[in-house]
């Protein structure tokens, strides 16, 4: 119980941060929204080590209560300011509790999440800062051929470092490399077609699903 309760606590305190840093100016719009899912999501996809399956669903489905209710109370504002209709916020806390329900293995739900939060989150940066000038448009959302050219390689360093680390001894050497070149690809098209911050649930099942796939091949 100790620990569920430092967690929690770790991720309140996350959000008074992301809000004093905008309180500040320091942070605003999507750069607040991606500062909270980069630090959230670095930190919840280490839970495993921390935490029970059991409290980690639990813990999600805590985050999902308070995201829904924060969207009519307004107390935080990561999901403001950011100019388009976004569900990011409520995707994510269900990619926790889904990722907890369909997984046993530890690595496999950090690399999961970890795609959320630094993949996805370098790609947005990358893409807002550098990619202006080459733009594409997916089912009507616009996209940057760095941002996601950004995404495919952060997603070949987190699977490559972290199965390598983690999962090299239920993982054969065959699938790990056909994972490493096969898998950010596919992941880099999910992100691109899941609109209305879908990705942040879409992409960690997809991680989940082929690691799993590859441990069983």
């Amino acid at each position: 119980m100790l620990a569920f309760i430092i967690c929690w606590l770790g991720v309140f305190s996350l959000l008074v941060i992301g809000e004093w840093l905008r309180h500040l100016k320091l942070l605003k719009g999507e750069y607040h929204r991606k500062f909270i899912h980069f630090t959230v999501g670095v930190f919840a996809a280490f839970w495993p080590w921390i935490l029970s399956w059991h409290q980690i669903q639990w813990l999600g489905t805590a985050m999902l209560a308070v995201v829904l209710i924060n969207r009519y109370a307004k107390v935080f504002h990561f999901s403001t300011g950011i100019g388009r209709e976004e569900y990011g916020d409520i995707f994510f806390a269900l990619a926790i509790v889904a990722c907890a329900l369909l997984t046993d293995v530890k690595i496999f739900f950090a690399l999961a999440i970890l795609h959320v939060a630094i993949a996805d989150a370098a790609a947005t940066i990358v893409g807002k800062n550098f990619g202006k000038e080459w733009k594409y448009k997916v089912f009507h959302q616009t996209k940057t051929v760095l941002g996601s050219m950004t995404f495919w390689f952060v997603s070949v360093c987190l699977l490559a470092t972290g199965v390598m680390l983690g999962a090299h001894t239920i993982i054969d050497f065959r699938n790990y490399a056909v994972l490493i070149m096969a898998l950010p690809p596919i992941l880099t098209v999910v992100e691109n077609v899941s609109g209305l911050g879908l990705d942040n649930l879409s992409v960690p099942l997809f991680v989940i699903l082929a690691l799993h796939i590859a441990q069983t091949v």
